[in-house]
């Protein structure tokens, strides 16, 4: 097969030449070719006129061997797993070397632009929408912070109510560089979310230096700890496996952050959780365990009676439901996740006809111990 280029001009290739675009890689067969044939093409570029572009991910590597700007875009377009690439002004230049074959530069830092986490808020609340429907209790959104906080209570408010039952948690972290004062003015106020701070320093897995990371990745971690631990276990005192924190917080300003109803991580024989507190104003509402074992047991409850729907609405059927809710509710006592309960199951006639049963609780959810108060005398 003889090969014609197209700047050369070379006119309609025969049945033994193909024409090749150098500027788009176009082939021009004087053939027809078949439907079943398998057409192969490859090209030879001098090293000196290519670069390797390797993208690392931790322990994983993208490599890329390019001969222009618009060649690394479309590769990368076309086969990378973690990134987008978009053709700038001078992508027909051959990418610049780095000053060693070893050395990484992270995305967003020295002369790269950095992104902005790739999402922004309105995207962040279609995923969210489509989130409402699963089962999940705790969520993060990841990149942003308690900016986004009252997007993230509105859809835990949501997520949680009869409509969709899905009782759910949201966690926001500080914003890189916060300030102590911009940490205490935030305006967020739910049982539902729970705002945590500083950010965390950790070492780079690409170029195995020490960053510095906002509050989202704090906010991360501490999903992922409160995940591990049943409802009733509070996160107050936990060491959380993190290398440093963005920003060492004294005693006194640790406790205005607290009183600020921030979940605040210190440096004390490790990275601790200060107080394992939620963003709520109302003090039933402080602890993260309250809100997590009233979820528990609505979860439990609406499990234990689902049984019963289409059942018949009389004094024995009813009398099998309590039954049900009590052996739930008696291993949360056993659990020690609740004191005591009490329990009334019931339908008047009317209601009887309507088809309802009213379950009516009373719980005593128990607390952790957040401090200890020791009072000496020396005689």
């Amino acid at each position: 097969m003889q090969l014609l280029y197209a700047d050369d001009s070379p006119g309609a290739p025969t049945s033994a030449q193909v024409v090749v675009d150098r500027n788009t890689g176009a082939l021009t067969f004087g053939a027809t070719v078949g439907a079943a044939d398998t057409v192969t093409a490859s090209y030879l570029v001098a090293a000196a006129d290519s670069v390797k572009v390797t993208l690392k991910l931790g322990a994983q590597e993208e490599v890329y061997t390019v001969v222009s700007g618009d060649d690394l875009a479309s590769d990368i377009t076309a086969n990378s797993q973690w990134v987008n690439a978009q053709a700038e002004a001078n992508s027909a230049e051959l990418p610049t070397k780095s000053a060693s074959a070893t050395e990484f530069a992270a995305f967003g830092t020295g002369s790269n632009t950095p992104g902005a986490n790739g999402e922004i808020n309105a995207d962040y609340k279609i995923g969210l929408d489509a989130l409402l429907n699963e089962d999940a209790h705790i969520i993060v959104a990841a990149g942003q912070d308690d900016s986004f906080g009252d997007e993230m209570d509105a859809h835990c408010q949501v997520a949680s109510s009869d409509a969709y039952r899905r009782e759910r948690i949201g966690v926001v972290g500080s914003a890189l560089g916060a300030t102590l004062d911009q940490l205490r003015g935030h305006n967020l106020a739910s049982d539902r979310v729970i705002f945590v701070g500083p950010g965390v320093k950790t070492t780079d897995a690409a170029s195995n230096k020490e960053v510095t990371l906002p509050g989202a990745y704090s906010a991360a971690a501490i999903a992922g700890l409160l995940a591990s631990y049943s409802p009733h276990v509070s996160l107050t005192n936990k060491t959380l496996r993190v290398g440093d924190l963005e920003k060492r917080y004294s005693a006194a300003e640790l406790t205005q952050l607290v009183q600020a109803r921030l979940l605040a991580l210190e440096a004390r024989r490790g990275i601790r959780v200060v107080k394992g507190i939620t963003t709520s104003t109302n003090t039933a509402w402080h602890q993260i365990t309250t809100r997590r074992i009233v979820d528990f047991a609505k979860i439990g409850v609406r499990g234990a009676a689902s049984s019963f729907i289409g059942l018949l609405n009389n004094e024995r059927v009813r009398g099998a439901l309590r039954t049900s809710i009590n052996i739930f509710l008696a291993e949360m006592v056993q659990d020690e996740m609740l004191i005591s309960y009490d329990l009334n199951v019931s339908a008047t006639r009317e209601q009887e006809r309507q088809g309802i049963v009213q379950v009516d609780m009373v719980l005593r959810p128990t607390f952790s111990i957040d401090f200890i108060k020791v009072t000496m005398f020396l005689e």
